[in-house]
């Protein structure tokens, strides 16, 4: 049987920028390597929305690609998910033996302290060792007798890719749900390691890596053909934690691939919503939660009135930029979160004049949707940094805005050669900032236009060489 590249993972459909990584992915794929069959699973399992979501939409990106369920949330009992981001995760039942072995093992405690790090150091080796080498083939057991399409996807794979995000993090601002998201998201490295499969880690931004998890990453990473990091700032970080690697470098995340779009739908909102070409500037925020969530390490994190002042700065650049330009504003989303959050933090304090010249996005939409929109946006703004490489792979000129809790991936837009770009929100003048960034911006489109392509180019080749590393397995 000729092998296959099996990706992990399809990541959630609350946020078109992990949507825009696996199409950017397979669009890439499809261009450098088109004869080669492609297995992606996905973050949620068959009962999922999600699922259902990239079953559909990430094939026409590439023939040759298949999208599977994930089998790892049914095999290993995760942690207590009050607020787990779907409702077939909270529901999962453990099925097969390879975690009950686990438990018999080592017992339910130890695998407490191992997660909360007030283990024995003793302890944590010799967990770790059954985490990387009997387990993973404990797992596969499982796969076959209850996913046997998920263990034929391993036993014929040529290459394990593990594509852009940042769920290889543990212990980031507290945040320790190791059994029930950074195993079950480690796993498909760990099976292919056990397995002896050729696997590289593409892409990923590493904010945080706690102990004991260190020790098994330690190993993973030595093991692995490659280990990518999409800022420097992870990639310095990685190696000050004096972890050992085949390779590690800078390569961008492959959203830049993404060349999706839905003219249609955008045309019929522009027409709704009086919406002129090149005539509006789109804002995406982020707003932290006011306490941990599941998907959202940095819910609590960010106090009231540092919400506040971020908020009061973005009215600023709002208003001035509509007095500046009598252009309209368009407040959207990069994340299902801010739905109803932009209009309570945003939206709402805005003057009268204002929200006359601003546009509410009401419901979430597609990365093609989006795309289509920030291609015909005179100035994009966001706090998020995914729309932001959706701006560069596309020309689109952008000013982003995030605060430090949005983690390493900020760095980004320095590592892109882009440095004027990028404003920390929290600055007590950010708002101004932003008002001159984007006065600069509008009188210099053309020439800020030619930049971004030549970033992009760039960027491009960059992810290329990876897909190149990754097809001499296959030769």
């Amino acid at each position: 049987m000729k092998k296959h590249l099996l990706v992990s993972y399809a990541w959630s459909i609350n946020n078109i920028g992990d949507m825009g990584i696996q199409g950017g992915l397979f669009t890439l794929l499809k261009e450098k390597s088109p004869d080669l069959a492609v297995k992606l699973i996905n973050y949620l399992p068959e009962n999922d929305p999600a699922y259902a979501h990239y079953k559909e939409v990430l094939p026409p990106y590439n023939p040759k690609g298949e999208v599977l369920p994930m089998p790892f949330f049914d095999l290993i009992a995760g942690d207590p998910m009050p607020d787990a981001v779907s409702e077939s995760i909270r529901n999962a039942g453990v099925k097969g033996n390879a975690w009950h072995n686990l438990v018999s093992r080592h017992g339910k405690l130890k695998l407490e302290q191992f997660r909360t790090g007030t283990i024995s150091s003793f302890d944590a080796e010799k967990l770790t060792d059954d985490l990387l080498n009997r387990f993973p083939l404990e797992i596969m057991e499982d796969l076959k007798l209850h996913f046997p399409d998920l263990a034929d996807a391993f036993a014929n794979a040529g290459f394990v890719y593990y594509n852009s995000g940042t769920t290889l993090n543990f212990g980031r601002l507290g945040v320790r749900r190791l059994f029930g998201y950074t195993l079950p998201l480690a796993m498909s490295l760990i099976l292919a390691r056990a397995l002896k499969i050729p696997y590289g880690i593409g892409s990923q931004s590493f904010d945080l890596i706690e102990w004991p998890m260190d020790l098994l990453y330690d190993k993973l990473f030595a093991d692995a053909e490659f280990v990518y990091c999409r800022d420097t700032d992870s990639l310095n970080y990685l190696k000050q934690k004096k972890f050992s690697f085949k390779t590690i470098d800078f390569r961008p995340d492959t959203t830049v691939y993404f060349n999706g779009g839905d003219d249609a739908w955008k045309e019929e909102f522009f027409a709704a919503k009086e919406l002129e070409e090149g005539k509006f500037m789109t804002v995406a925020l982020r707003i932290s939660a006011p306490k941990p969530k599941y998907h959202d390490p940095t819910g609590g994190s960010v106090t009231p009135e540092r919400c506040r002042h971020q908020m009061e700065q973005m009215k600023y650049l709002v208003e001035e930029y509509i007095k500046m330009t009598g252009h309209k504003v368009l407040i959207a989303h990069e994340t299902r979160d801010t739905l109803e959050d932009a209009r309570i933090h945003l939206y709402n304090i805005l003057s009268d004049e204002a929200k006359a010249s601003t546009v509410y996005l009401e419901e979430f939409w597609t990365p093609e949707q989006a795309l289509s929109v920030y291609r015909a946006t005179s100035l994009l703004v966001s706090v998020e940094m995914h729309s932001i490489i959706m701006a560069i792979g596309n020309g689109v000129p952008f000013i982003h805005a995030p605060y430090v809790e949005c983690g390493r991936k900020r760095q980004m837009v320095r590592d892109m050669e882009l440095p004027e770009f990028l404003i920390d929100l929290d600055d007590e003048d950010s708002g101004k900032q932003m008002v001159d960034r984007a006065r600069m911006i509008l009188e210099n489109r053309p020439q800020i236009r030619e930049r971004l392509q030549k970033v992009r180019k760039r960027l491009a080749e960059l992810s290329a060489k990876s897909i190149s590393e990754v097809g001499t397995f296959f030769k």
